[in-house]
């Protein structure tokens, strides 16, 4: 390579004269030929490629030890309705979350019933549309709650008197995974209760009903038949604890019905008031 020292133009090292002015390049040293310079590696493209693929990991392993929790709750609850009274190991939270899904599907049957019995009293009954969604909202309520807070009480009492009379080693999530392992059948039926209540079978609603109440009280009396009591007998253990659930229950129901009448009484007053305001 050589350089014009005239306009300082660089040339081929076999040129003789410049190309740019016409200086004679003869006399002119030959010096070596520099190096292309060589573009700075981008190292930004490597490292978000490395981060999108460790974001990429993270979610599919995260998806996956979902898959995995689901997979190992199922197999659980196949055990449960296949063998409802051999013990198995469970994690703390499966009793307790099979328990909430019976309540949402029955809080869902309910709701659903009383949409359609709205409906029927609204097209085949002379009763004004507000009387009929004053005691569709109250008789909901009621329902709900009475059958939620019986659930809790009865349950928090044969907790209660394991831990009372028979010194038990459940803690109260444990136990609730033995009773919902021994009663999960009554998530069946209550999943077939809100399918009759979408079809309005009223009378097959009942007999679910009824099912449901069967195989949650037997659940209550095997628990208790499966601790043994130290200061009474076993029998006698759980026939006093099964009377004061049932106890609980009528107190809980009369208590319902007691508030749902006195409800309607208002609510027909009302109305009846009112129309008669009207009418004079």
């Amino acid at each position: 390579m050589k350089e014009c020292p005239n306009c300082h133009a660089e040339m081929g090292a076999d040129i003789n004269f410049c190309t740019n002015c016409g200086t004679d390049l003869r006399q002119v040293a030959v010096s070596e030929e520099k190096p292309a310079p060589v573009a700075p590696e981008s190292k930004a493209a490597p490292v978000q490629e490395a981060e999108v693929k460790a974001e990429g990991q993270a979610d599919s392993q995260a998806s996956g030890q979902v898959v995995n929790v689901l997979s190992t709750y199922w197999q659980w609850l196949l055990h449960a309705w296949k063998k409802p009274t051999e013990v198995v190991a469970a994690e703390k939270w499966y009793g307790l979350t099979t328990l909430i899904l019976e309540d949402l599907f029955f809080i869902l049957a309910v709701l659903t019933g009383m949409n359609k019995l709205a409906s029927s009293l609204e097209t085949n009954f002379p009763i004004p549309l507000s009387i009929i969604t004053e005691l569709k909202s109250s008789f909901s309520s009621y329902v709900i709650i009475s059958f939620v807070l019986g659930q809790v009480v009865v349950l928090a009492i044969n907790y209660f008197a394991m831990k009372r009379f028979a010194k038990s080693e459940f803690d109260f999530l444990g136990y609730l995974n033995r009773y919902a392992h021994l009663s999960a059948y009554s998530l069946i039926l209550n999943v077939l209760f809100w399918l009759l209540a979408l079809m309005g079978s009223l009378g097959l609603q009942a007999i679910v009903f009824n099912m449901t109440a069967v195989v949650g009280f037997l659940a209550l009396i095997y628990v208790l038949l499966e601790e043994k009591a130290e200061k009474i007998d076993q029998m006698q253990f759980a026939l006093v604890i099964s009377i004061i659930v049932l106890i609980v229950v009528m107190i809980v129901v009369h208590m319902f019905f007691k508030e749902f009448v006195s409800k309607i009484a208002f609510i027909t007053n009302q109305s009846v008031n009112s129309w008669l305001d009207n009418l004079y």
